[in-house]
């Protein structure tokens, strides 16, 4: 998705593809004064959840007066979303009133782009090989963040972890791996074990590792085993201490449409995101920032961290939720939230938007939707993202019709999705049908659920939000 408020030379790099290495990096940073050395860096990587645990580190460290760089990926509605400032509590406060508070300034993303554009034309003089748009744009955040002094800076990797572009931190205080899965296999590796070692890549000599326990994965006793024995062996190699985070470990006490409240080692805390793997999340998150700041300022992080896209509750009665579920653990995820939340949308038949990248486990993610979905269905409407990769909707709707016809549990059962085949459209403009479904939810006061790509909340996001503000005035 091409933003027209960021600079060419920066998106239009990703023609150069996705070259896993540190070797573009290290040689462009260089040439930069190597604005990294000064950084003290949270270093996360994982399959899932990076963004959320991110999200969570950034905002205790924030609350403990610190100010904080944050880099993610990929950016939902505007390119400058990742790279963020976040000054002290105040900072925090201020986004979560203002989504765009904290983002890289325009002259700062023009200015420090441009001197990046200079280094890399000295690198084609020299015969070395044009960095990749990530790279590109993780030089443009170490620069800012150094300019900014930042007292820390939160570092999510784009992919893997080895051989990502963020991995030339060289010290970081804390490293994180979140929950392990199989996605982007073609780079990372077939088993769970050979993609743990590539996030574990980032584990650094003294350095703290915390790991999401691969249990926590739907994936084989045996496979967590040996993803693990991956991770304490390289941990052990470089003499980092090792926590292990499990999913008993935290207790949750209550749950509805405004967040949940639970337990960890005996102390209570509270987060508005929603899903009991944000439960597991903020658990990790709260691990590792213990000894980094203060317990007062990880419980206020907590409460006040808020991250677009993952089961974000847009508004309450009717529930209008999105939700980046763009891969077999996140479509599990999804179905386990409204399994847990289906009493408290008393019933009514919901209106779905999915669209989804055709690179993913397409047939795997319809298989969890086709034999968990648990909620009276309405519409279910598959869409096409503005992107190169983006799946065909007509393709879309006719995996899923596929997927109903293999699952005989519907037609042996009382599932809500029976009969659902008579309830499935595509259309190929995604921005247009959920202005309809919007509407049509207003009408009936129905549940509305947008549900795939992270390129598709970030395409209509903003429609779905001022659509229902429209409402609102009126």
């Amino acid at each position: 998705m091409i933003d027209t408020n960021a600079p060419e030379f920066l998106q239009t790099a990703n023609r150069f593809g996705i070259k896993l290495g540190l070797t573009r990096m290290q040689a462009l940073l260089a040439k930069l004064t190597d604005p990294q050395k000064n950084l003290q860096a949270i270093h996360i990587a994982g399959t899932n959840g990076k963004g959320s645990v991110s999200a969570f580190c950034a905002a205790m460290l924030a609350c403990d007066g610190h100010k904080v760089g944050l880099y993610t990926s990929p950016f939902l509605e505007r390119f400058s979303e990742r790279i963020r400032i976040l000054d002290g509590k105040e900072g925090l406060l201020s986004w979560n009133r203002d989504d765009t508070y904290g983002e890289i300034d325009h002259d700062s993303l023009w200015r420090l782009s441009a001197l990046v554009e200079e280094k890399v034309q000295e690198m084609l003089s020299e015969g070395e090989e044009h960095p990749t748009e990530f790279e590109l744009v993780t030089a443009v955040a170490f620069l800012y963040f150094q300019e900014q002094n930042c007292d820390y800076v939160v570092l999510e990797t784009g992919l893997g972890g080895r051989l990502d572009s963020t991995n030339v931190i060289e010290n970081p205080v804390r490293t994180i791996i979140t929950a392990l899965g199989y996605d982007h296999m073609d780079r990372l590796g077939n088993t769970l074990a050979e993609i743990a070692g590539e996030k574990g890549g980032i584990i650094k000599e003294n350095c703290p590792i915390f790991l999401m326990d691969p249990h926590q994965a739907a994936v084989e006793p045996s496979e967590a085993l040996d993803a693990q024995a991956v991770i304490e062996k390289i941990a052990s190699e470089k003499n980092a201490p090792l926590t292990i985070v499990g999913n008993d470990e935290a207790r949750r006490t209550s749950y509805d449409l405004s967040g949940q409240r639970f337990f960890l080692d005996e102390e209570e805390y509270f987060t508005p995101m929603h899903g009991e793997y944000q439960i597991h999340n903020a658990s990790l998150a709260l691990k590792a920032m213990k000894g980094v700041v203060s317990e007062e300022a990880r419980k206020e992080g907590l409460l006040h961290t808020v991250w677009k896209g993952r089961l974000e509750v847009v508004r309450e009665d009717p529930p209008v939720i999105l939700d980046g579920a763009h891969n077999p653990q996140g479509i599990t995820s999804f179905c386990d939230f409204l399994a847990e939340t289906k009493e408290l949308h008393r019933q009514r038949p919901c209106e779905v938007i999915m669209g989804v990248m055709a690179d993913k486990d397409v047939s795997k993610m319809l298989s969890i939707l086709c034999e968990r979905w648990c909620v009276p269905l309405e519409r279910f409407t598959f869409v096409r993202p503005e992107q190169k990769r983006a799946m065909q909707a007509d393709q879309l709707k006719g995996a899923f019709a596929e997927a109903l016809l293999a699952g005989k549990a519907f037609y042996n059962s009382s599932s809500s999705m029976y009969n659902a085949r008579e309830k499935l459209t595509h259309m190929d403009d995604a921005t247009e049908a959920c202005r309809i479904a919007v509407e049509r939810a207003r009408k009936n006061r129905s549940p509305l659920y947008v549900i795939g790509s992270l390129y598709l909340l970030g395409q209509v996001r903003e429609t779905i939000v001022s659509e229902w503000e429209k409402d609102d005035l009126n």
